[in-house]
């Protein structure tokens, strides 16, 4: 990953991730504990966590400005992703989150980046085989 430091040169450094992330389009619906649910689109996702983006009024109904901490602790959503398995059926995958960021990436568009905090029934295993498969015969070291 390359980011400007204080003199405006480009540097490279490590990211601090464990499991690889693969670059998604899958369709998502989130929803918060008050009930309100939309649908977004998924951008990426690892063992760990995943990505969403979805328009400025989404993010403000479950991250009020943009605020992930609610009462001093992380916002949760619920996460309902499908992702396709090795036979080209879909499978739904649902996860309890906390939000880890919340940014605006254009005018009308925002990104929401969530830690996975519980995966339903069979959810990580069925998310550790489509990152397999998306990563198309690139080495995977860390099993899910």
């Amino acid at each position: 990953m390359l980011i400007s430091n204080e003199n405006k040169q480009l540097v490279r450094v490590m990211e601090k991730r464990y499991y690889p992330r693969v670059a998604t389009d899958l369709p998502a619906s989130v929803a918060n504990k008050e009930g309100i649910s939309f649908n977004v689109r998924a951008l990426d996702a690892s063992c760990e966590g995943i990505s969403i983006e979805c328009n400025t009024i989404q993010r403000n109904l479950v991250t009020p400005g943009g605020s992930f901490i609610s009462g001093g602790k992380p916002i949760e959503l619920m996460i309902s992703l499908d992702v396709p398995d090795d036979q080209g059926d879909i499978d739904k995958i649902q996860a309890m989150c906390h939000v880890a960021f919340s940014r605006r990436i254009a005018n009308n568009r925002c990104k929401i980046g969530m830690r996975f905090i519980e995966l339903g029934e069979n959810g990580l295993s069925k998310l550790s085989r489509y990152i397999e498969s998306s990563l198309d015969g690139a080495e995977y070291h860390h099993s899910c």
